[in-house]
């Protein structure tokens, strides 16, 4: 086939984005031509010529429609089969091209959000079970026309971390050996829940006193919000046990220095951030919020808990922390987990499925 991927989102810490890399990869390997559009200054951008992707960049509008004709016409003269959108900015332009070039469109759904174009693309391809019941309830999305299938992430670079990662990334951040390490992985925004993570700190260093918690991810898109943690960190007495990393694109090897991953996010449709940590062998304590529950079974590969609550987070956490053959087994059943069931080859290969039938559909309509 030749595919078309637009994605219109700019930072690698986005799932999203980190997402439609990995699957252009994936069908690229498969032997399927694969052109990228996306923003110039994108951080896909850059990596995706090395896979052999042939990238357009293009800042999406849609008014006046130079762009979007400029596109089109590069659809046509390519003879692409389908289209395959992520992140909104890019779903509203997807739906667009195939209204000009009479080109099937697929829609991967990473968010819950109320938006109308969802009802006219081919086909939604939902990241979770609790995505799509979202997008068949609030965007009116035909059950014909929405499947799920699940996220899966790079394991080749996670499971390629050599043994001495821990050590020299855990002395780069300032921390002892011996200390137990949780991580927070993920921007820093409302939505994160990092506040209640932070709040359960002073629970979790009075029952494991040498705790360090690695905070990993953009702290600049929500300053009110990043202020706000940190000043409850100074008032808490624990802001000497945190550390802000900001943005990384080495989380594999910040992976391998952490002991627990903990995500105490109030929304997500399918984190990336506890897959990668499975993949890891690490434990995994999160909120059961969205698609988290299809990723974490509760007391194999890891702890769920209430969203915004913090002695509840504080309980999980000391329970991983305070038995290192749990920790032990919920690491190793997670990573088996991951490789058994969010694999590149399984996931990649549904999704191709996929859009090869939107494409017999639309050629035979």
């Amino acid at each position: 086939m030749n595919i078309l991927e637009i994605v219109s989102g700019k930072e690698g810490t986005n799932g999203a984005i980190r997402h439609c890399l990995l699957l252009s990869r994936e069908l690229a390997r498969r032997g399927h031509r694969v052109t990228l559009v996306c923003r110039a200054d994108s951080w896909i951008a850059a990596r995706a010529p090395r896979f052999g992707i042939e990238v357009l960049t293009s800042d999406l509008r849609r008014w006046p429609t130079t762009e979007l004709r400029r596109i089109a016409a590069a659809a046509l003269q390519r003879r692409i089969d389908v289209i395959h959108t992520h992140m909104s900015r890019a779903h509203v332009f997807g739906v667009l091209l195939r209204w000009m070039t009479g080109t099937a469109c697929v829609a991967t759904a990473h968010n819950r959000h109320f938006q109308l174009h969802w009802m006219l693309n081919d086909l939604v391809i939902a990241v979770s079970e609790a995505t799509r019941r979202f997008h068949r309830r609030a965007n009116l999305v035909l059950p014909r026309r929405i499947v799920t299938i699940h996220n899966f992430v790079d394991q080749e670079r996670i499971s390629g971390v050599g043994p001495e990662a821990r050590r020299r990334t855990r002395h780069a951040l300032g921390i002892h050996e011996d200390s137990p390490a949780i991580g927070a992985i993920g921007d820093v925004t409302p939505r994160k829940g990092l506040l209640y993570l932070v709040r359960a700190m002073p629970q979790i260093l009075a029952a494991v006193p040498q705790t360090r918690l690695i905070v990993v991810g953009r702290d600049d898109e929500k300053p009110d919000y990043v202020a706000k943690v940190k000043t409850a960190a100074q008032s808490l007495n624990v802001a000497s046990r945190i550390v802000w990393t900001g943005r990384r694109d080495d989380v594999p090897e910040l992976l391998a220095a952490l002991d627990l991953l903990v995500l105490p996010s109030l929304e997500e449709s399918l984190p990336l951030s506890i897959l990668e940590a499975m993949t890891a062998g690490l434990p995994v304590v999160a909120t059961a919020v969205g698609g988290v529950p299809e990723c974490v079974r509760h007391g194999q590969t890891g702890l769920l808990v209430p969203p915004a609550q913090s002695d509840a987070l504080a309980e999980a956490v000391i329970r991983v922390l305070s038995d290192a053959t749990l920790a032990r087994r919920y690491g190793q059943a997670g990573r088996q987990r991951v490789l058994g069931e969010f694999s590149p080859g399984s996931q990649a290969a549904r999704i191709e499925a996929a859009l090869a039938g939107v494409t017999r559909r639309a050629r035979a309509a």
